[in-house]
């Protein structure tokens, strides 16, 4: 018999799956990088802040909520940095520690009235990982459903009642 040739609508043609591949390999190398600087720089900053710090318990002082606040501080940074090199807890622990970078980058606005540079660039980070991360168990929960709020979502079907 002969073979029927392949149409170009039947599966990947080539080699584009292997590209595909290695797309998906250097976004998770750029992910995973990405998570250990955040993790490296939260695990040295909170460490800082726990360790006393001349320069954290300046300005911890210049908040003026007390130094309590920069122990809390620096145990959620410690906390979340061991967190985040965890594939399976780095989404939460980004989510997390996004969180205390949106307090940082208010304090540094409307307290400090300084430009937030530092925690606008951390919030960054943490957005992505928690994107990437969060967006990927999604997907993975439910392979084959569609994503609620595309455009190819099917609208919802009408409650039928048996009576």
């Amino acid at each position: 018999r002969r073979a029927v040739p392949r149409s170009s609508a039947s599966g990947p043609v080539g080699d584009q799956e292997p590209v595909a591949h290695r797309v998906r390999w250097r976004r998770l190398i750029v992910l995973e990088l990405v998570e250990l600087l955040l993790a490296g720089v939260f695990f040295l900053v909170g460490g800082a802040k726990l360790l006393g710090d001349p320069g954290m318990v300046a300005l911890f002082r210049d908040i003026g909520i007390g130094q309590w606040f920069r122990y809390v501080t620096g145990g959620l940074e410690v906390i979340g940095a061991a967190f985040m090199v965890i594939p399976a807890s780095s989404g939460a622990s980004a989510l997390a520690l996004g969180g205390i970078m949106v307090a940082a980058t208010l304090i540094e606005l409307f307290v400090l009235h300084r430009p937030p540079v530092a925690a606008a660039a951390c919030l960054g980070g943490h957005a992505y990982v928690a994107w990437a991360r969060l967006n990927r168990v999604r997907r993975a929960d439910a392979p084959n459903a569609r994503l609620v709020g595309s455009r190819d979502a099917t609208p919802a079907q009408p409650a039928t009642h048996v009576l």
